[in-house]
């Protein structure tokens, strides 16, 4: 019985080893599957991270294009703005001109247009003191020759008076003497 007991507990040990050998084969094979896993998770978290660098990198070099293009057009469009501006400051510039040359003319046609009336002024007023000149010289000589023709017919008229009264007279005489006589 010992040996019996001895036998069994020799067929339990070995059981219990291969028992044992059995869960250390289980639990190597679980470890070695957690290791393989827990290396492709640290690939797959390599690769992600590297899928994300790249990603990064790609969006970093997107991004960079895209505010040089930014940049671009915006050196663009003030290129294009102080062009406009330019363009725009010399329309405005040669309009000041074109203004300036029209109100030049302008001022002077209106002095030539004032010198014209002055002079055109100048000769009806000669012409208007010449016809005055005239009709005053027409009026003395009207006034001078009805001023002789009064004083003709006043000595005309004195004359006939005296003859009259001459006459007069020697009615009479010839009267008084016949009548006195």
């Amino acid at each position: 019985m010992e040996q019996s007991s001895q036998a069994d507990e020799l067929l339990a040990a070995r059981s219990e080893i291969r028992h044992l050998k059995n869960s250390l084969v289980a639990l190597r094979s679980q470890l070695e599957a957690t290791q393989f896993e827990g290396q492709e998770n640290v690939q797959r978290a390599i690769a992600e991270g590297y899928d994300e660098i790249t990603q990064l990198h790609e969006t970093a070099v997107a991004l960079r294009a895209e505010l040089e293009n930014l940049n671009h057009e915006k050196d663009q469009a003030v290129q294009e703005a102080i062009a406009n501006r330019h363009d725009e400051v010399r329309q405005l510039i040669q309009t000041t001109r074109a203004l300036r040359e029209e109100l030049d003319n302008l001022n002077h046609e209106k002095d030539e247009a004032v010198q014209e009336i002055l002079q055109q002024d100048q000769e009806e007023i000669r012409q208007l003191i010449q016809t005055a000149k005239a009709l005053r010289e027409e009026l003395d000589s009207i006034n001078f020759k009805y001023e002789s023709k009064i004083e003709e017919l006043e000595q005309s008229s004195r004359d006939e008076c005296r003859q009259l009264q001459s006459t007069i007279s020697a009615l009479r005489e010839k009267l008084e003497t016949k009548h006195g006589t």
